[in-house]
């Protein structure tokens, strides 16, 4: 899998078989979701939820890895749907820009999804993040990633490089 960060919300995952942009909706290869559900397209499974009423949080099962993109959430979501996210080995979050969770309650979040790997979005200090997180790589303009190559007991952070 092969993920990049087109700027603001927008990520492009790369799988053997399809390619998503992820934003406020998911699009694969044209096939676009956009509300509650659970969907299958070119060997990539994806439940999108509506925990607040508001956006769509999707998670995404493709190449036995799991990708929760939780879009622009704006509010803490709650352990119901924590639950409902599940095991997660990759999670995509925002820190705070454009009315968004700020990076305390990201940290939050993080701690309860409890994913493997992390990439931040919607950021523009990341400095606090940091601090509070640890960051592992950096300026990185894509993250090529394998089940393998995923950290079995401390969790990685990855900050890309917006390409727009």
């Amino acid at each position: 899998m092969q993920i990049t960060y087109l700027g603001a919300e927008k990520f492009e995952v790369k799988t053997r078989d399809a390619k998503l942009i992820l934003s406020d909706e998911v699009d694969i290869d044209d096939f676009k979701i956009s509300g509650p559900g659970e969907y299958e397209r070119k060997g990539v499974f994806i439940q999108a939820i509506r925990p607040n009423g508001g956006g769509c949080i999707f998670i995404i099962n493709t190449e036995s890895m799991a990708v929760c993109y939780t879009g622009k959430i704006r509010e803490m979501i709650s352990d119901d749907a924590v639950k409902e996210i599940g095991d997660i080995d990759i999670l995509i979050l925002p820190l705070g820009e454009e009315g968004t969770i700020d990076i305390k309650k990201a940290s939050t979040l993080i701690s309860k999804i409890d994913p493997r790997t992390v990439i931040p979005m919607l950021y523009s200090d990341i400095s606090g993040f940091k601090k509070m997180e640890g960051i592992v790589e950096e300026d990185l303009d894509t993250l090529k990633v394998k089940k393998a190559d995923l950290p079995d007991e401390e969790r990685k952070f990855f900050i890309l490089k917006p390409r727009g």
